[in-house]
């Protein structure tokens, strides 16, 4: 994610299950998840459940930078040059807890699957600075020099031990996947096609390559790394826009935007399990909550996108225009 306000309105839509209320709302009804929206600068409670949601007023707003996480409660937030972990985005009671100085611009970051740990890269420091237990008592897990990588990190994953990272990079017509560890070196893994999306699951990292229409998962990255390919172009892969793994671990869902449709793949067989045909073009496909963003919305004018992994079924979120200032910290 880039760290910059574009004109471009950016927004991720992080749903889950919540049936709590949203005090803060005049329009009350449950809370099933966040939208971020990077260029009002501001987090927005999804209301109702999927299928029938909308966006409210502001939870938060001022922000350099927003990251949601997977939990669908919880974001990075970057404010008043400060990092925070705010939590409880689905009571309407934001708890923030601080993570220390954000002056510098920030050009990606990413939660872990568990929504525990997160990684932010600082471009003009080439440092990846990572905490974990964001949302009890936030610990930072130190800092990891990237200055000999080339290239612009375009994709970040996390594991949940706070202290290990996954970079893909792009340097022109190439890009390569590096393991980062806190206190060693960056590990080059192999090279990958630029555009490459990541994802991380238990003792499992999953890498897309788009010019090679593939999947690949590594393993044993802390002794002799494992490398196997999950899914290829026999599969139906073409285009990967994004991918990621069901809670469970069991299915590999891919986005693809060439072909405009998802693929649910198994990981343990890497039998196709379903496929989904899409009537947009899928720019992502991003954890959120019990379900996935397939392409961001424009308030006012374009509702987000959405995938419910259990029935493989799409839904819209409408976002409707703010006309007048939400609440705050």
């Amino acid at each position: 994610m880039e760290g910059k306000v574009t004109r471009t309105l950016m927004v991720s839509v992080v749903l889950t299950a919540s049936a709590s209320l949203f005090a803060a709302d005049q329009m009350g009804g449950p809370v099933s998840g966040l939208l971020v929206d990077r260029q009002a600068r501001s987090i927005r409670p999804v209301l109702g459940i999927p299928g029938s949601s909308y966006a409210g007023a502001n939870a938060v707003s001022g922000a350099e930078f927003v990251l949601a996480a997977p939990d669908g409660r919880t974001a990075l937030v970057s404010r008043r040059a400060a990092l925070f972990a705010v939590g409880s985005l689905d009571t309407g009671q934001p708890a923030w807890r601080g993570l220390g100085e954000s002056k510098a611009a920030i050009g990606s970051a990413a939660w872990s699957a568990d929504a525990k740990s997160v990684a932010v890269y600082v471009p003009s420091a080439s440092r990846l600075r990572m905490w974990t237990d964001a949302q009890d008592k936030p610990v930072s897990t130190g800092e990891i020099d990237l200055a000999l990588i080339e290239g612009r990190v375009c994709a970040l994953a996390v594991a949940p031990d706070g202290r290990t990272a996954f970079a893909a990079v792009d340097n022109g017509e190439s890009g390569s996947l590096y393991m980062l560890k806190v206190e060693q070196s960056p590990r080059l893994i192999q090279s990958i096609s630029p555009g490459a999306s990541l994802a991380v699951s238990g003792d499992s990292v999953y890498a897309s390559d788009r010019r090679r229409n593939e999947v690949i998962r590594i393993q044993n990255w802390d002794a002799n790394v494992s490398i196997s390919t999950v899914a290829t172009a026999a599969h139906g892969v073409a285009g990967p826009v994004g991918i990621a793994v069901t809670a469970d671990g069991l299915r590999l869902l891919i986005a693809n935007g060439e072909a405009r449709q998802v693929l649910a793949v198994n990981t343990i067989t890497s039998a196709v399990e379903a496929v989904t045909e899409l009537d947009f073009t899928p720019t992502r496909l991003e954890a959120s909550g019990k379900v996935f963003l397939l392409a961001e919305g424009e308030a006012g004018r374009r509702p987000a996108q959405v995938i419910d992994p259990a029935t493989m079924t799409v839904s819209f979120v409408p976002i409707p225009a703010l006309t007048s200032a939400g609440s705050n910290e």
